[in-house]
């Protein structure tokens, strides 16, 4: 029993280190001046792109950070997926399909959009007012009749989480943890 719990503790330890040392890549990684800040992709995304952007989302492969959004065009009832370098912004891949139920949610929320005028990188810049964390994922959703911006942001305190009212142009504090 003592050495099931001595491989628990130390087990649990190592997973602590672990999340921290990936959190602390994570950051030293979006925090390289010479990649492009994930609100720079955004930006450049929108501008070079049809549709609207429902998601963005961070990897690392390789030690290499990669931006993903996906976007979605209500006129070709596409949803676009593309992942770009952080380093450049060079396009990677691109894989478009047609939207699915799946996308309804997200769908909601782009529309809501488009009736307000509002870009994805416009909301963003609202959502995160003041704000110097960096951006690990952003997310369209809309649930109980609300369309809103889910937020996952990081920076030398941790990771914490936020939701954004779209219509209201205001945080929702029954949607927001940390």
């Amino acid at each position: 029993m003592a050495r099931w719990l001595i491989s628990l503790v130390l087990l649990s330890s190592v997973s602590v280190a672990g999340v921290a040392n990936a959190n602390s890549t994570v950051l030293e990684l979006l925090s390289d001046s010479q990649s492009l800040t994930p609100q720079q992709l955004i930006a450049q995304a929108e501008k070079s792109y049809p549709g609207v952007i429902s998601e963005f989302d961070i990897d690392v492969i390789n030690g290499e950070l990669i931006y993903e959004v996906s976007m979605i065009d209500t006129q070709a009832d596409t949803v676009t997926e593309f992942e770009f370098w952080a380093k450049d912004g060079k396009l990677i891949r691109q894989k478009v399909a047609t939207l699915e139920a799946d996308d309804r949610d997200e769908l909601k929320a782009v529309r809501m959009m488009q009736e307000m005028e509002l870009g994805f990188s416009q909301l963003l810049k609202t959502a995160m007012g003041d704000s110097t964390a960096h951006i690990v994922e952003a997310q369209l959703d809309h649930d109980l009749g609300i369309s809103y911006l889910e937020l996952k942001l990081i920076d030398q305190h941790g990771k914490r989480r936020l939701a954004f009212d779209i219509e209201n142009q205001r945080p929702l504090p029954l949607l927001k943890w940390d």
